[in-house]
């Protein structure tokens, strides 16, 4: 548990600093993949197996959103179509036109699951899809994954039913058409594999948004069971051949995949999780907050010594200590340096002041002699008119007679 925190913390780190390179990458990676996937069950044109043209669409895709990849994937399946026979690639492109519409318009923003799906099939972990998009997506991501299974299945009837039918040298179009409508819309293990996936999908969204503790995990087990619970039905009830052993493997295969994907997607702590209650006015508020796991991801740095440097640090700390021990005796002589020197300051002191005296001083420093000069003098100017004013209010009560004023005022009251 652990080293997968610790390996999150580092990459959320590296995809912070090389975001803008990693999602191209990523992109040309998987329309890599893709295309060459889908060379791989049909390689009927050559010239579009070419590794230079499946590089140069994969750069295209890499700088494109991925519905552009859905559509490049699309064309080059149909492409491939028209190696078996033209009416393949007419009925494809119809089926794909429908597909098309419905998915632009319900589900446009779930071209991952659409491209992954048909991945997760060819690689036998065909329950990782719907489980991942159950934990990260919502309910409109089973339109997505139905598309990608109905992609899938288009190719593998092609690649084993109409290459054979093609081959004969009496086609009747009838029946070429009847056999790739039948081996679509009548295909059983196509009808098992969409109510399986949609079903797991399902379960997995509708565990995941519980309150209950471990629901993330509880999820992916119980979208692991519905998976091949309902596989072992769709096979007995319609009599079809499957791999026990392979299906198990891929499905425990899926859902440790999808148990790590949710350590990096949520990765919830719920033995500390708490429960806090509000209310207001008109409501009570029940709020349970579960904090994130996380590790602390220090900077080791590690320090090989050789025999050679132990001996050099050996013998720095012995100069050291003779050094240390010279200078205990030299304690005397130090105070007589320290009378030199404060001498010297006393005389550095002295020219500095006959310096100030001699009128030889930065700029900065006469300007802010200059400024208190300025101010002494308005403060000894403004002293000056206040005892002014005194000495005069002074001089008229000494000349006035007040009790002849006061005297001439009542007569004229």
């Amino acid at each position: 548990m652990t080293i997968f925190l610790e390996l999150k913390e580092k990459l959320k780190e590296i995809y912070a600093e090389y975001g803008t390179y990693i999602l191209p990458a990523a992109k040309f990676l998987l329309a890599l993949a893709v295309f060459q996937s889908i060379n791989h069950t049909l390689n009927y044109v050559p010239a579009l197996g070419n590794i230079f043209i499946v590089l140069i669409l994969s750069l295209i895709c890499a700088i494109i959103p991925l519905n552009g990849m859905v559509f490049f994937a699309m064309a080059l399946i149909l492409l491939q179509c028209t190696g078996v026979h033209l009416l393949a690639a007419a009925f494809g492109a119809v089926l794909f036109l429908a597909l098309w519409v419905l998915y632009l318009r319900f589900a446009s923003g779930e071209a991952l699951a659409l491209v992954l799906t048909p991945l997760a099939f060819a690689l036998h972990i065909p329950a990782a899809v719907p489980i991942a998009f159950g934990l990260v997506g919502g309910p409109v991501s089973a339109l997505s994954v139905a598309c990608g299974l109905v992609v899938y299945y288009f190719i593998r009837l092609i690649g084993e039913r109409i290459v054979v039918l093609a081959a004969g040298e009496d086609i009747n179009m009838l029946d070429f058409v009847r056999t790739l409508a039948e081996g679509v819309f009548q295909n059983e293990a196509l009808l098992v594999a969409l109510i399986c996936c949609t079903v797991t999908l399902l379960v997995v969204n509708l565990i995941r948004t519980l309150e209950a503790d471990y629901a993330w995990q509880i999820s992916v087990i119980a979208g692991g069971i519905a998976y091949i619970v309902i596989q072992l039905a769709g096979a007995l009830f319609l009599e079809m051949r499957i791999s026990v052993p392979v299906l198990l493997i891929g499905t425990v295969v899926s859902c440790l995949i999808c148990y790590v994907l949710q350590l990096f997607v949520f990765g919830g702590d719920y033995s500390r999780s708490k429960v806090f209650r509000f209310q207001d006015d008109e409501y009570y508020y029940y709020v349970k907050a579960i904090p994130k796991m996380a590790v602390s991801n220090p900077n080791r740095t590690i320090k090989n010594i050789s025999e050679e440097a132990a001996e050099e640090e050996t013998g720095r700390s012995e100069e050291k200590d003779a050094a240390a021990e010279s200078g205990n005796g030299s304690e005397t002589g130090s105070v007589s340096g320290q009378v030199e020197e404060t001498g010297k300051d006393a005389a550095d002191f002295g020219s500095a002041a006959h310096t100030e005296q001699s009128g030889e001083l930065p700029e900065v420093l006469a300007d802010v002699i200059r400024r208190y000069d300025v101010r002494q003098e308005a403060e000894e100017q403004t002293t000056a008119e206040s005892e002014q004013e005194e000495k005069i209010k002074e001089e008229y009560f000494q000349s006035v007679d007040f009790e002849e004023k006061l005297t001439d005022t009542l007569k004229h009251l």
